[in-house]
This record gives C-alpha cells, sequence and structure tokens, in this order.
C-alpha cells in the first residue's frame, strides 16, 4: 500500500513555455518543496524556476503532460504530490491544507481539489461526470442537465494526489499526451475503492491556457484526450457510439447557433469525423515545422530587431527558422546558432536567397521589399506567404508600394498589424497581435535621477521636443540629467540644439546602445516624445522595468501604456516639461507607476504572447 506520507506535499508543476505566467504561479508557493518539470527546455523557464527557488528538470522534450507528471512523481520520494497547473495561483498554505485534506476525510481519498475561480472571481466547475457514450447522446439530444452528477472526476488545475493511492494504482497512463490523464487516473482510483472529494472551504485561482493560447490546438488536444479515455474504458464500440454522438451534437449546434459558436460547432463536428487522435498527430507532426522571415534591408533597427527576437523564440519552440535580410553581423549576434541568416538588402537578393531555402512551411515577410519578393518567389516556395504590418500606412503610399501593392495584396495568405494604430492605419484585414518584450523582475538598486529618450534620431521621432521639454523643465537644477540613446541623421542638428538652449551641460548623447536594459534599470523617467510611434517598442520595454513613462498622445503610445498613461499633445514641449516636473518630484507616484506598467506588460506584451499569436495564424494559413 505504500508508506505514510512524509512531511509537507511535494508540488509538481508541469511547464511548457509561458515563463511569465510560471512565476505568477511559483511565486506563492514559497517554502514549498517545488519540482518544475520543463517539457520545452526553455531557457526562461529555467531561469523563472531559480528565481523562485523551485527545483528544475529539463524533460529533454515534449514527453505530453502525463509523462512529464510521473516524472515528478518520481523525485517526490513516498510524498503526497500536489499538481499546479502553470496557469493556476494557489498560495502555499492551501496547498499544505489540500494534501492534509486527503487524510482527514474518512480515510482512502485518492484526490483533493479546491474550490475554482477564473480571473474575474467568478466561480469554475470542479466535478464533472466520467465521459460515456450515453452521456455523450443525452448531451447531442439537449438532454444534458439530466446526466447524473456522480461518479464524477476533479479537474486538475490544482489537485493532490495521494502518496498511497499512486504507490497502488500506480503514476498516469502515459499514452496521453494532453488532457483526459487525470481523469483517467481517478476512475481507476474509484475503481479500486479510493474517494474523491472537492474541499470548498480552499481556493484557488485559474487562468486557462497556461501551455499555450492556441484554443484551436487545446481544442484538438482535448478531444484526442477524450477519445483515448472512450477507447480505453467503452472499446471501439463504445468510441464509434460516442464519436457520432459528438458528430450528431456538434452538426446541430452548428445549424442553429450564430457566429463564432456556430463556427466551434462545425469545427469539432470535422475533427470527430475524422477521428481527433488522428488530428493531434498530424499537428504533433506537423510542430516541427520551417518558416523563412524576410527583411530585406542592412540594417538593425526596431524592425530588425522585433524579427530577431520572434525568429529565435520560434526556434527555441521547435520550428526550423531562417531569416534573410538585416545588418549581417547584429542580425548573427542577435538571432543565436539555432537561426540560419542569409543577408540579402535588395529584393533581387531577397529573391536568389528564397530560390536556395527549399520548400519551408511559411514565408513570413517584413516591409514592402520583402513582401513582394516574399509573393514572387511563390513559384519556387510553394509556401504561403504571412506580412507583418510594421507601420502605420496604407500600401502604396510610396512609388514603389503603388505599383507592387496591387501584386502583394493577392499574393498574401494572412496580415498582422503590431498593433490596433497600425491596423486601422493600413486599411486591410489585419490579425493584431501586438509586439511582446521580454519580462523583468523588480530591480533592488535605486533609480538614478535621469529621464532617458530611447529612440532612432530621426526626424519622425521628433526628438527636438523631448531637448525642449528638458529646457523648460528646469529638472537639471534639481541634479537631474537627461540621457539620449540612439543614433541618426539629426545627431548633428540635436547636438546644436542642446547649445543653443543652453542645456548641453545636463545632456548625454549615449549613440546607439545594444543593451539598453541597464540603462532602463537605472533610470528614473522615460520621455516617448514620437507623436505616431506603430507600437513603440521603448516604451514596452521600460514599463518591463518598471520605469514611468511620459508620451506623446499620438500612435500606439495611449494603447500600450493604457490607463497609467501620462500623455502631452504632441509636439507640446510646455506639457511635457509639466509631467516630467510632477513624475520627478514625487518618487511615491513614479514608483506606483513603474509597478502598474510592469504589470500591464506581463499580462499584454510578453514574448510569449507574441509567438502564442504569430504560430496562431501560420496554423491557420497553412491548415
Amino acid at each position: 500500500m505504500g508508506a505514510e506520507p512524509a512531511g509537507e506535499p511535494f508540488v509538481v508543476v508541469v511547464a511548457f513555455h509561458g515563463a511569465e505566467a510560471l512565476r505568477l504561479a511559483l511565486d506563492p508557493l514559497g517554502g514549498l518543496d517545488v519540482l518544475v518539470v520543463d517539457n520545452s527546455s526553455s531557457a526562461d523557464v529555467a531561469r523563472v524556476a531559480r528565481d523562485t527557488g523551485a527545483e528544475y528538470h529539463d524533460a529533454g522534450g515534449n514527453l505530453g503532460f502525463a509523462r512529464a507528471v510521473n516524472l515528478g512523481v518520481a523525485h517526490a520520494a513516498g510524498r503526497d504530490v500536489v499538481l499546479v497547473n502553470p496557469d493556476a495561483v494557489v498560495d502555499a498554505d492551501t496547498v499544505v491544507a489540500l494534501a492534509t485534506a486527503l487524510h482527514e476525510r474518512g480515510g482512502r481519498v485518492a484526490a483533493a481539489a479546491p474550490r475554482l475561480t477564473g480571473p474575474a472571481g467568478e466561480d469554475q466547475r470542479v466535478r464533472w461526470p466520467f465521459p460515456t457514450p450515453v452521456g455523450a447522446w443525452m448531451q447531442a439530444l439537449g438532454a444534458g442537465r439530466w446526466i447524473p452528477a456522480e461518479p464524477s472526476f476533479l479537474v486538475g488545475a490544482v489537485l493532490a494526489l495521494n502518496a498511497k493511492a499512486l504507490a497502488e494504482i500506480g503514476g498516469f497512463e502515459p499514452s496521453y499526451f494532453l488532457y483526459a490523464e487525470e481523469t483517467d487516473w481517478q476512475r481507476r482510483a474509484v475503481g479500486a475503492g479510493w474517494r474523491l472529494v472537492q474541499v470548498d472551504g480552499l481556493t484557488a485561482t485559474h487562468v486557462g491556457g497556461g501551455t499555450s493560447s492556441d484554443e484551436i490546438r487545446r481544442e484538438v488536444h482535448f478531444h484526442a484526450g477524450g477519445e483515448r479515455y472512450v477507447r480505453r474504458w467503452f472499446g471501439t464500440r463504445g468510441w464509434v457510439s460516442y464519436r457520432a454522438a459528438t458528430v450528431v451534437g456538434s452538426a446541430v449546434r452548428a445549424v442553429v447557433l450564430p457566429g463564432e459558436r456556430g463556427r466551434v460547432a462545425r469545427r469539432r463536428a470535422v475533427m470527430h469525423l475524422r477521428g481527433p487522435m488522428r488530428v493531434e498527430r498530424a499537428l504533433r507532426v506537423a510542430g516541427h515545422r520551417s518558416v523563412v522571415h524576410v527583411v530585406l534591408t542592412d540594417a538593425f533597427a526596431g524592425t530588425e530587431q522585433l524579427v530577431c527576437t520572434e525568429a529565435a523564440g520560434l526556434a527555441a519552440r521547435g520550428w526550423d527558422v531562417t531569416v534573410v535580410g538585416g545588418d549581417p553581423v547584429r542580425m548573427r549576434a542577435a538571432l543565436g546558432p539555432d537561426v540560419r541568416h542569409v543577408a540579402a538588402p535588395t529584393v533581387l537578393a531577397g529573391l536568389r536567397a528564397l530560390g536556395r531555402v527549399g520548400r519551408p512551411d511559411v514565408v513570413h515577410a517584413h516591409l514592402t521589399a520583402a513582401e513582394l519578393a516574399a509573393v514572387l518567389a511563390r513559384v519556387v516556395t510553394r509556401a504561403p506567404v504571412v506580412a507583418t504590418r510594421h507601420i502605420a500606412a496604407r500600401r502604396g503610399a510610396t512609388p514603389l508600394g503603388g505599383l507592387v501593392a496591387p501584386v502583394v495584396r493577392r499574393g498574401l495568405a494572412g496580415q498582422i498589424a503590431i498593433s490596433e494604430f497600425v491596423a486601422a492605419a493600413v486599411g486591410e484585414r489585419c490579425t493584431v497581435i501586438p509586439n511582446g518584450v521580454a519580462s523583468v523582475p523588480p530591480g533592488t538598486s535605486p533609480r538614478q535621477h535621469t529621464v532617458l529618450v530611447l529612440q532612432r534620431l530621426e526626424p519622425e521621432k521628433s526628438t527636438d521636443v523631448a531637448l525642449r521639454a528638458w529646457a523648460a523643465s528646469d529638472l537639471a537644477s534639481a541634479g537631474w540629467r537627461l540621457q539620449v540613446a540612439g543614433t541618426g541623421r539629426e545627431l548633428g542638428a540635436l547636438k546644436r540644439l542642446t547649445r543653443t538652449l543652453d542645456i548641453d551641460a545636463s545632456v548625454d548623447f549615449l549613440g546607439w546602445v545594444g543593451e539598453p536594459g541597464l540603462l532602463l534599470d537605472a533610470c528614473g523617467l522615460l520621455l516617448a516624445p514620437a507623436p505616431g510611434e506603430p507600437f513603440g517598442l521603448s516604451v514596452a520595454e521600460a514599463m518591463a522595468h518598471g520605469v514611468s513613462v511620459v508620451a506623446a498622445d499620438g500612435g500606439a503610445h495611449p494603447e500600450v501604456l493604457g490607463p497609467e498613461a501620462l500623455l502631452f499633445a504632441p509636439g507640446d514641449h510646455e506639457a511635457a516639461s509639466e509631467l516630467l516636473r510632477t513624475l520627478a518630484g514625487d518618487v511615491g507616484e513614479r514608483s506606483r507607476r513603474g509597478a502598474a506598467l510592469r504589470e500591464r506588460q506581463r499580462q499584454l506584451f510578453t514574448v510569449e504572447m507574441h509567438l502564442d499569436g504569430v504560430e496562431r495564424v501560420y496554423t491557420r494559413v497553412t491548415s
């Protein structure tokens, strides 16, 4: 029957990317023995585990949830195990109380789960009837409310497992990849005379979608898990009946339900006609697909940096990635060893490069020249072309754009806009996927009295407004300095303006800065004067570092900064200077706003969220 549980429970968290959500899950578990089993071999996941004091185990590949749980159970050394999803938040005291409930409910309690609430505090259902063919038909015929409530299983978002039950009936069935593995284990436990309890006095928060925000993929895995379960417990005949019920029920819903609900029902009917496990196998093979990113420049500005972040992130997720274009030296350094790079600054060079890459699954183009090359090269690549719109302008605004716009539009399979502002400006159908930046834990060093301007020194960035605002603020007399990081055509004129304004003694021109993180860690404020930023990468990076931001009220600044935005009318340096003075004089307000902006970035603008969105588009254009 196994040994008595020893001491506090052993917490197992199975991760697959999603480092920022994982941090939220691990932070409240301090003081407990926690093991993170990483199915993604992600450096970000490893860092979060270390930062929060958890033990880290690299699974060496995506083993699926059941196998990863069994790895974790093997480390528990006979102790009760509490499974915590990376999209769940539960504190250490609740975890201990949940494990204690395994031994205070009259004996032979195999599993216990707390009450679950969503992020807005809404109740989530914890107990569900075990799936059966009869239940599937009742659901299909609209009689789901009369399905018997018992026997039922507990959802596995936060689930305590009795060490004795694990020893008696074994671990999770490894043939399950994702979903239904905890249902199967609990059915085995009930069959062996164990009980399952919901402890309503204990509460955890469950966000959902912790391993991916790709709803289609999650749905495929969910129904494939259901197929495995039904085949295992009801045989082939049971599965045929269950499958027929699901197809019938989904077909009826597809006809009577409007909009998105009807589309989901149609997708479910098609999936069950094909067979969910077969669809899942195709998805898992497709997980090792190839993509070519094309950006036909010899530069390394904001667009090229975003391409590097996206390409390196996709490579870490198992994609075979090639990047064509961008500054050869800086791109190579930023992309890392897992991404191939080909220098190609022109359309002709891009066409030659694309002719040598074989047949990727997707070609992803950035900016007009790259879009043209990608569309023309389709006769060779045979791949759908996705374009990211980085600039808030209609295609055709330049002479070249006007000539190629009709060709490009006809050749695109999908378009991504980096902000709602850009999507509105381009005047074409786009999927909005905001750019993401790396999240940064709060620092401990005091911030310096510096205002930072971090941008290219080009006319459209209005750096002169920042200098005039600095001069009008008179913060130099209070010991503050202005740092201008970046380079561009206006550098000489801006230096002359500092002398004209008599502020050259308090302004530092830092030139191009490859790693702005140190500046953002130290600065007191970020000033973003550009009136029409398509996204505002430096603003998002400042948010990640917990820096208060003063920004021009234009472009995507309002949507990125949200409720904590401190905005001035574009070009109004007097209004900007007033905001600078107000924040500079109130360290508590700077700290409060910085913390709120950091939390907003972690909720909306992470690299993981951006990559999830990009992969959804790739799935759609290749399906």
